[in-house]
């Protein structure tokens, strides 16, 4: 005989619904970390020298809680960043500048850009007209007042262009006939000014020579090691010939610092594998006064020598943060009938608003998809404290367990700071989420056993 209480259950079963009484809150743990993972092994010790040095800026401190409908893409792993370069600058004074100074292309067509620089720029020093640089070739043939250029474009056209260019910046490019090569740029006075310093940058966006830099993760903590990757590459060459391999070119000259937002500057050595590219390695130290933006490698390079040289420096972003706070690995599940509630325990260095993100997959028609996205903020002191990631019953109709929440994150949002990121971060068993009160909408032929309430604890 069928009684009352098997009734109340087998009800919202047979009228498509998945539910069960809510019991105590289901105890769950994170994942580990896999490898590609960012995550901090202690949150940020809270001596009073680092909370005066880590203090957080005041911000708003409601808690903000959001969820909406994921999209049919699946989560694409975070690949680092590829800094790639066609171009170089040197730093000149204006008797050098006057003297001649020596330029490198391997490309036709190359562009120049000449600029002050430094205190130069901050007193106004006058722009050099392209028409005043006179270009020399190896050979020995001078080009005076734009002969041997073409597309001049002079300080004042260029500011008002709106590309944002700094100030003082004058532009040319080398004629076609003139092709690639050694060239002399001179700049008599009072064309330039004696005293002023004064970048060149010659960009050569036809060259097949490209230098590359690259890290092995998307970002960093405080502690860890940066390891970067340099190459000179030759990507046109396969495009030219499709199904040829990548051409590289050794780097023969290499030079890099790693510059700190707050100001600091650390050598980077590079070292040759025996694959021949060259790789530096760096323990981060961000125990600094905050300061906005992030890490920056400035490197030089050489590839080849004497007439086959080819220059290229760049700068290439490194995201780096203090982990102020990490995931303790506790999550507790919460009764809700409405909302799928997930509370992360959060251990917490120094006080400030952190977010935290993640995105739920479940059994869609037999295969694990993604079904919906939650992001909660909230302020947290130091100690120990909590974030809720809330995702509405809605978004789960259709959907069965398990459960996943995927790309995980941790976000300082008051130093703007990525604290935590992983791949995989918590298996959610449909019997737990529905032990907590969850009512999900099923189709009628989606069926299921019933689920006992779980006993409080």
């Amino acid at each position: 005989m069928t009684t009352k209480h098997q009734l109340s259950f087998l009800l919202p079963v047979l009228l498509g619904t998945l539910c069960a009484s809510a019991g105590a809150a289901s105890r769950l743990e994170l994942l580990p970390a896999q490898a590609g993972d960012l995550a901090a092994p202690a949150a940020l010790a809270r001596s009073s020298r680092m909370s005066m040095v880590m203090a957080a800026p005041e911000g708003r401190r409601d808690a903000v809680a959001v969820s909406w409908a994921a999209g049919a893409q699946p989560l694409a792993k975070p690949v680092p960043f590829v800094g790639e370069s066609r171009e170089y600058y040197t730093e000149v004074s204006g008797a050098e500048l006057a003297a001649g100074v020596a330029i490198r292309t391997s490309a036709a067509q190359a562009v120049v850009r000449v600029q002050p620089t430094g205190a130069a720029s901050a007193r106004g020093a006058k722009p050099i007209d392209p028409r005043a640089i006179r270009v020399r070739t190896a050979q020995g043939r001078d080009f005076n007042n734009g002969t041997g250029m073409d597309m001049l474009v002079d300080a004042d056209r260029l500011a008002k262009s709106g590309h944002g260019f700094a100030q003082g910046t004058s532009a040319f490019r080398l004629h076609p006939s003139l092709g690639a090569g050694s060239f002399t740029l001179r700049a008599d006075a009072p064309a330039a000014d004696a005293g002023a310093r004064y970048l060149v940058n010659v960009v050569e966006p036809a060259s097949t020579v490209a230098l590359t830099l690259r890290t092995d993760a998307v970002h960093y903590l405080h502690g860890q090691e940066l390891v970067i990757h340099a190459d000179a590459l030759e990507p046109a060459a396969r495009a030219a010939m499709p199904g040829a391999a990548l051409q590289r070119r050794t780097l023969d000259k290499m030079a890099a610092v790693l510059v700190s937002p707050a100001g600091r500057t650390f050598p980077l050595e590079f070292k040759r594998g025996r694959d021949g590219m060259l790789t530096a390695r760096h323990q981060l130290n961000a125990d600094e006064n905050p300061a906005p933006g992030l890490w920056e490698v400035r490197a030089g390079a050489e590839a080849g020598s004497g007439n086959t040289a080819v220059k290229r420096t760049l700068r290439m972003g490194v995201a780096v943060a203090m982990p102020q706070a990490r995931f303790d690995g506790n999550v507790n599940l919460i009764d809700q009938t409405d909302k799928l509630v997930a509370r992360l325990g959060v251990e917490v260095g120094a006080g400030g608003r952190y977010e935290v993100r993640a995105l739920l997959y479940g059994m869609v028609n037999g295969a694990m998809a993604p079904v919906a996205v939650a992001h909660s903020a909230a302020w947290l002191e130091p100690g120990a404290g909590n974030i809720e990631l809330a995702y509405d019953a809605a978004l789960l109709a259709g959907v069965r367990g398990p459960y996943e929440l995927r790309d995980l994150s941790l976000l300082d949002q008051s130093r703007l700071g990525l604290l935590h990121r992983q791949q995989r971060g918590l298996i959610i068993d449909e019997r737990e989420a529905l032990r907590t009160g969850l009512c999900v909408a099923q189709s009628a032929a989606a069926g299921t056993a019933a689920i006992p309430r779980k006993p409080a604890q």
